[in-house]
Formats: C-alpha cells, structure tokens, sequence
C-alpha cells in the first residue's frame, strides 16, 4: 500500500466491516492513532452515527459515494470538517474500501482559487474578444486603405504614361508598347513607326494664342486616332510632334497609314487656314536597341519632308 502515501490527501483502507487495513501518512498526520484498528474511533458520536445509517448503506449498495460531509476527529480531539468520497475494490480475492477526505477548509480554499482562475480566465477570454474585434476591424481598415493604395497606384501608373492634355500616351507608352512587342515576335517580324509634327505650329500659337494652339493638339490627336487601326498606338511624343506606332506593319502599310493621317486633318482649320502637317516613317525588323534605331530612322526622313517643302509623307528606306 507505499503507493497511498504518494496521493495528495489523507486516504483510508478498510474492510467493509470498518476495520482499519492501512492509513496513509496523510491521513495519520491529521487523525493520528496509528495503531487504530477500527475506523470509528476517528469520527465523533454524530458521524459515527450518520456512517452507520447512511454512508455504509449508500456504500454496500452501490460500491461508492461521493461528497459526503463528515467529521473526523484529530489527534488533539477537535473536529475536522471532511468532504468523504469512498469505493468498494476487489483486492487478492477480497473486497476493500478506499476511502478518500477532503478537509473542508481546504477544499473551501481551492474552490475559491478555482472559482479565481475562472473568473480570470473569462476576463482574459472577455480581453481577447475585444482585441481580436479591434485586429479584425484593423485588418478590414487595412485591406480598404490597400485596395486605396492600389487604385491611387493604378492611376498613377496611367497618368505616368499619359499626356495631360491630349490624354494619348506618351513617351513612356510608346517604349512600353515597343517593348511588348519585341517580347512576343519573332525576328522576322516587321513593324513601323510615324514621327509626325505640326507643320508651322509655332506660328498657331503666336498669331492666335496657346489657348487655340491647344485645341488643334487636341483635335489633331481625335483625328490620329480615327486614322490607325485596332491595336496600333497613338502617343504624344512632345510639343507638336506626335508618334504612330504601327505593329506588324510592313513600309507599305505604314505609308498607307500615314495617307490616312493626311485626309483626316484636311479638314483641320485655325482661322480659315489649313493645318498641314509632315511625317517621317520608318521600318525595321527586331534588333538591338529598337526603339532607338526607329525613331531615329523616322526622325531623318521627318527632317527630309520639312526639307523638301512639308505637308507631306517621306519613307525612310
């Protein structure tokens, strides 16, 4: 029985007739008499009373009970409050009863303890709640100011490649369609560039103001548009110059572009006066540094349509 003396609480062991079979240390320590050899001496005449009408009856008839309150009496005589819990065991062939006391006062202690740590527990329950509700609408805040910052991202990102006032594309544009393109075609492929300027533009704005010379950037860009086909991109490329670029287009296509370009703006008056203007086209298969060799190639034979009068459309072969 060394193994009663490991239980963390006073333990007895008897017969079911009450005779005591071994008492832990425990047990000895709060009820003393060692050498007792039956368990009634260690209750006063009420408990002794109560076991023999009620607990042992309980115990015969259903082998256990629990949460009885008793009195044991120590060693010094005085009362000791208990809470009983007691089983009947088979043990070598014969039966025993364990029984088990909880001294009042410290069980009181424990509850109370345990009454403490749940009622901690529901605070901190209570806090985690609250703070899992503030992280919940701290996530929803910053998923909203993320699909802000997206947005405001997005949009600058289009006005980076965007033109004010025409709202073609710029600069920037024309090398990202160029570079899409290089991307995904093989180096037999062919496209063209128009570089194409307002003939005289410094005039439009000095005889009739910056206000008018804006509306003919404005125009002039409306009637590129309605010149080129699906897929090929009209940018600003500064001032009164403007680029087309004409994917998968060989020369040819390009030139009949650019006739194109020439009917549209016919039309196109400040003051009564004809706006003209002169484009330069050019060619190229893929290469090293594309762009650059493009437009250079349709920089020159823009200058050689100025040189040779303007108003007019000059291949670069």
């Amino acid at each position: 029985m060394f193994y009663l003396d490991r239980l963390p609480g006073p333990v007895l062991v008897t017969d079911c007739n009450g005779r005591i079979k071994h008492a832990n240390s425990d047990f000895r320590r709060l009820a003393g008499a060692a050498s007792a050899a039956e368990m009634d001496q260690f209750f006063p005449p009420a408990s002794r009373i109560f076991l023999q009408t009620h607990a042992w009856p309980l115990l015969l008839r259903n082998g256990e009970f629990s949460e009885i309150y008793l009195q044991l009496r120590a060693a010094s005589g005085q009362s000791i409050p208990v809470m009983t819990n007691a089983r009947i065991s088979e043990v070598d062939g014969g039966a025993e009863v364990i029984w088990l006391f909880f001294v009042a006062e410290d069980r009181q202690r424990f509850e109370a303890e345990l009454l403490k740590a749940r009622q901690q527990a529901q605070e901190s329950a209570a806090q985690l709640a609250k703070v899992n509700l503030a992280l919940q609408g701290a996530y929803a805040q910053l998923a909203d100011y993320a699909v802000e910052i997206k947005s405001e991202a997005e949009q600058l990102a289009q006005l980076s490649h965007t033109d004010p006032l025409t709202a073609l594309g710029n600069r920037r544009a024309l090398s990202l369609h160029v570079e899409q393109w290089i991307g995904s075609v093989s180096d037999h492929a062919c496209a063209s560039l128009l570089l194409i300027d307002i003939d005289h533009f410094k005039q439009i704005n000095d005889r009739f103001g910056h206000a008018e010379g804006d509306r003919v950037l404005v125009d002039m860009a409306q009637r590129l548009l309605a010149s080129v086909r699906s897929g090929d991109g009209v940018v600003r490329y500064g001032g009164e110059e403007f680029a087309i670029w004409l994917p998968d287009a060989d020369l040819d296509e390009a030139s009949d572009i650019a006739e194109r370009v020439h009917d549209q703006i016919r039309s196109l008056e400040v003051a009564d006066e004809s706006v003209t203007v002169s484009i330069g086209i050019a060619s190229l298969q893929p290469c090293a540094e594309y762009l650059q060799h493009l437009l250079a190639a349709a920089d020159k034979a823009l200058y050689t349509a100025k040189a040779q009068g303007r108003n007019r459309s000059v291949r670069y072969e």
